[in-house]
């Protein structure tokens, strides 16, 4: 999303290795600002690393939740589990298999963004309902490889470990 206002800008990943630890991401998110990060992004529900940002006045993009009530935060993604359970729902009422790779979207409500926060920047309103709008219509993808490079090199495909069977063996593209 940055890379559509920001041309040059660059994202460096870090990971906690854990699904939940405040102190970890936290931790994890002071590193980046002391290296010299000017937003900070994270998927992970704690308020570690938007309690960072609040502290360095470093604006955040939340995950799983808002943090709404700081000075930092923009905006926020989140998962709506009610069209699934819908979908799986209706399956069991009528007699039909529940999808294994069942994928909701914007359009779904399945993926709901959040109102904006204090940070966010004047304009900031008509870009997310624009953006929005081309996710809903199809017109433009999460991972379109041609508009990030991983360690310089634009991808083509990648497998993933999606059927964790615990041996980290990458097979789904």
């Amino acid at each position: 999303g940055v890379k559509s206002v920001v041309a040059n800008v660059k994202m460096e990943v870090r990971y906690t290795g854990s699904w939940y630890d405040e102190t970890a991401e936290k931790t994890t998110a002071e590193a980046l600002i002391a290296a010299g990060c000017k937003l900070i992004s994270q998927h992970a529900d704690s308020m570690g690393a938007p309690t960072a940002c609040e502290n360095a006045n470093i604006p955040n993009v939340a995950y799983n939740g808002t943090t709404g009530k700081t000075n930092t935060f923009i905006i926020a993604s989140r998962i709506n589990w009610v069209p699934y359970f819908e979908y799986m729902l209706d399956c069991v009422i009528n007699g039909e298999d529940i999808k294994t790779d069942y994928t909701g979207s914007i359009e779904t409500n399945s993926v709901v963004i959040t109102e904006l926060g204090a940070a966010a920047a004047a304009g900031t309103q008509e870009k997310r309902d624009e953006v929005k709008a081309q996710f809903a219509n199809g017109t433009l993808k999460v991972f379109d490889c041609s508009k990030f490079t991983v360690k310089g090199e634009h991808l083509t495909t990648y497998l993933a470990d999606v059927d964790d069977a615990g041996d980290f063996v990458p097979e789904t593209n």
